[in-house]
């Protein structure tokens, strides 16, 4: 009992540390990039961004970025909900570009799996041939294409309110750099029935919080679910392991992979 009390420990001191990066890089990125939403077309530190307001004009930015890739398109997707029409012109890009042999990894929130549009969205990416990990918190919407080209919102808080279209720079290579990093703190996405499964993306997203420390009330919010929900899927997942304690739950958890 003593090591797995040691073992859990660790593993909560870990997440902490990945909360604790991961809210620096928002804070650091979002201030960044409201010093250039808050610049004039006339006052903008470098001439090339070009600032699109009208949501129409950064679709077709977006379509025309899209069908010009050659080797690559990263992205974060804070939400992935999507209106049916956006979603339907979407998907055939997406695929064309998959089959163009474009590599596409884009990250999404443990939260996916309550959004089932969404959810049959990313496997359908993945099924393609597209990389899609999941992570308990994004910075921002990000798009980078072949390296070179960053799509990023005006305002981090207000998706309506344009996009910025940033070419080659510094800012892109540290977009760049920030990507990998939550990449490589994200878990695979897979049409398998394993442990992965899709099925079970709520249940980590619950088990993740739980291991932080947080209580009930503020994994609701989080996870924009009831309290009486996360009791529910709580439950449901001791009853699975085979357990009669949350803490005897962090330890199976903790032992299997789950968190």
């Amino acid at each position: 009992i003593v090591a797995m009390q040691h073992l859990i420990a660790r593993e909560q001191l870990l997440l902490h540390e990945r909360h604790d990066f991961l809210q620096r890089s928002h804070d650091t990125f979002t201030s960044i990039l409201r010093s250039y939403s808050t610049t004039t077309e006339f006052e903008s530190p470098e001439p090339d961004i070009e600032q699109l307001t009208d949501l129409r004009a950064v679709r077709r930015r977006l379509e025309e970025l899209a069908m010009s890739a050659h080797t690559e398109v990263l992205s974060f997707s804070p939400s992935a909900y999507n209106p049916t029409a956006t979603r339907d012109a979407s998907r055939p890009l997406d695929m064309a570009m998959l089959d163009r042999g474009v590599r596409m990894q884009t990250l999404y929130l443990d939260t996916l799996a309550f959004e089932p549009a969404g959810l049959e969205y990313a496997l359908s990416l993945v099924e393609a041939g597209a990389e899609v990990r999941l992570v308990p918190a994004l910075p921002m919407r990000l798009i980078l294409v072949d390296g070179e080209t960053a799509i990023v919102p005006r305002d981090p808080d207000d998706d309506t309110a344009g996009a910025l279209i940033v070419p080659h720079s510094g800012l892109v290579t540290a977009l760049c750099a920030l990507f990998i990093s939550y990449w490589k703190q994200g878990r695979p996405l897979t049409t398998d029935g394993d442990s992965d499964s899709p099925a079970r993306t709520a249940d980590r997203a619950v088990l993740r919080l739980l291991a932080t420390g947080a209580k009930d009330e503020a994994i609701a919010r989080q996870l924009g679910m009831s309290v009486r929900t996360v009791r529910r899927i709580v439950a449901d997942i001791m009853v699975r392991a085979e357990v009669d304690s949350r803490f005897a739950l962090g330890a199976y958890a903790t032992a299997h992979n789950w968190i």
